[in-house]
């Protein structure tokens, strides 16, 4: 039995799909664009490429796509009332469309509730269970606890960003640096060249993430071209881990349970590393997707809808 699996979130249109008895048969992916110096698209631009998007990445897929049992689909942000993002309609429409002609079950997730599928499709033990999730992207900093329910996953805020996240600190940095827009992987590239010279001071705010402060003093840094790029992208991710062994290591946290890290910002090797390192000293387990499959997918969607028509979203 296969299940085929939807995401359009801001910066990229996916697809994938799930084999019961294979696994992980093929994903395709097409990351949105964007125009250079530019920092983000308008939710129109995005519904824009989505719709362009999606029919060529499922010709892509469509060896794959007989006989598919159900479908899995991101039909919003976060599993909550007021989370709500027009590019998210795009592949929600499909799938609908989709499970309607082919008269197969439609399963809606949050974008959120994708990612941490994305992850927990190498650890399937933890269908069911509860656990902690980190979720780092251009555009969200939270970390939550999760448990699950009959309508899906129960997700609570435990800390999250008082201005911008990491992602957009990444972004807004790279930018300024001259590297294309998203700038995860070419900011991780340019600080390997770098030493630890360049150091960013630490934001006083307590109890949350704060990048805002640090993205200032790199915007004034940049300008006055005292410093290396490498130095400074390299500086830029040794704050990051930083930040996050600060308010990671001070939140009282239940040992034993796994801590899922997901998000486009969780492809960066140091910070995985950083991350594990900080999940050990707290007594957690830490676990993550594949570098590939940290950035937005479709393969969690994919694995969820499979999971659900198998066990129902509770694990029973």
């Amino acid at each position: 039995m296969r299940f085929l699996g939807i995401d359009t979130s801001c910066y990229t249109t996916s697809a994938a799909v799930y084999d019961s008895s294979k696994g992980l048969m093929g994903e395709e992916r097409i990351v949105l664009s964007v125009k250079e110096g530019r920092r983000g698209l308008s939710q129109s631009e995005m519904v824009f490429q989505h719709v362009k998007n999606l029919p060529v990445l499922l010709r892509r897929l469509s060896p794959l796509l007989q006989d598919l049992k159900g479908i899995g689909v991101s039909g919003f942000p976060r599993r909550r009332a007021d989370s709500y993002m027009p590019a998210f309609l795009v592949g929600r429409g499909m799938a609908e469309a989709l499970s309607s002609s082919h008269h197969i079950p439609l399963y809606v997730f949050s974008h959120q509730e994708n990612h941490a599928m994305a992850a927990i499709r190498e650890a399937p033990a933890l269908w069911g269970k509860p656990f902690y999730m980190m979720h780092m992207s251009g555009g969200t900093q939270d970390v939550l606890s999760c448990q699950w329910q009959e309508e899906g996953m129960e997700i609570h805020e435990l800390l999250t960003s008082k201005d911008i996240t990491a992602g957009q600190f990444i972004d807004r940095v790279g930018v300024a640096l001259g590297l294309p827009f998203p700038c995860g992987k070419w900011l991780e590239a340019l600080a390997e060249q770098g030493n630890d010279t360049y150091r960013i001071p630490r934001s006083s705010v307590k109890g949350a993430f704060s990048f805002s402060g640090p993205e200032t003093r790199v915007q004034r840094d940049i300008a006055s071209l005292a410093y290396r790029k490498e130095d400074i992208a390299k500086g830029v991710l040794i704050h990051i881990g930083r930040a996050l062994e600060k308010e990671l290591s001070g939140y009282p946290f239940e040992k034993g349970h796994p801590f899922i890290a997901v998000g486009g910002v969780m492809a960066n090797r140091y910070l995985r590393a950083r991350v594990e390192e900080i999940c050990q000293a707290v007594g957690l387990t830490p676990l993550f997707a594949d570098p590939r499959y940290s950035s937005d997918n479709a393969t969690g969607n994919a694995f969820g809808a499979y999971m659900e028509d198998r066990l129902g979203v509770t694990g029973d």
